[in-house]
């Protein structure tokens, strides 16, 4: 599994795409839909008390899926508590996705920074 992260609009999903050679037609935001690259994690993750049965589950049907994930922990901190458990269940799903991750890469300004494995 490979896990990209980064501030949004900074080129994960063209990344992912450029690098597995698929089409925008293999993509989903919804971990649920089984394709081989799942986008925008923390947007399906407001919806979700505990994705990380979703998530494992994901990643047993699928185990070499490419992850995209916004990094939402950066920046002020949000006033409404909800939005503030979100970020943490965004932040720590990424903690365990990169633990189980063969390669984790974060993307700033188009430019990919390998944080774990190789490409």
């Amino acid at each position: 599994m490979m896990l990209i992260v980064g501030g949004a609009g900074q080129g994960k999903l063209a990344f992912a795409l450029r690098y597995s050679g698929l089409d925008p037609a293999q993509v989903s935001r919804d971990p649920r839909a089984g394709k081989p690259i799942v986008a925008g994690l923390a947007g399906w993750m407001r919806g979700e008390e505990d994705p990380l049965p979703v998530l494992e589950a994901l990643l047993r049907e699928r185990p070499d899926v490419i992850l995209l994930c916004d990094e939402v922990g950066c920046g002020v901190v949000p006033m409404d508590p909800a939005d503030r458990a979100w970020r943490e269940r965004v932040g720590r799903a990424c903690c365990a996705l990169a633990e189980r991750a063969d390669t984790v890469v974060r993307l700033f300004c188009g430019l990919p920074t390998v944080l774990k494995g190789a490409l």
